[in-house]
């Protein structure tokens, strides 16, 4: 595994984290159920970067790291996005 992959998967973990943190803090203060969808999204999100980061020291959680797995994750949380955006 090289340098540029090692960053893109730090990066991807912190960047998603952000938006945890941020997307919560607004749910906090406005109680909306359209935020609390997309909150889960990022959450989602959160939780494959923790599992594609582990995978950098532990070659166990790499061969967890299938297709299936990755695709399943984001499919669900565009699935959250998509009823944030749909649900009134």
């Amino acid at each position: 595994m090289n340098e540029i992959e090692i960053f893109i998967r730090f990066s991807f973990l912190g960047l998603s984290t952000l938006l945890t943190i941020i997307s919560f803090i607004s749910l906090i203060k406005t109680k909306e159920m359209k935020l609390a969808l997309a909150s889960i999204g990022f959450l989602l999100f959160t939780i494959l970067g923790i599992i594609v980061s582990i995978g950098v020291f532990s070659p166990a959680v790499e061969h967890f790291n299938t297709t299936v797995v990755l695709v399943g994750t984001i499919f669900i949380s565009l699935i959250f996005f998509y009823f944030s955006i749909l649900k009134r």
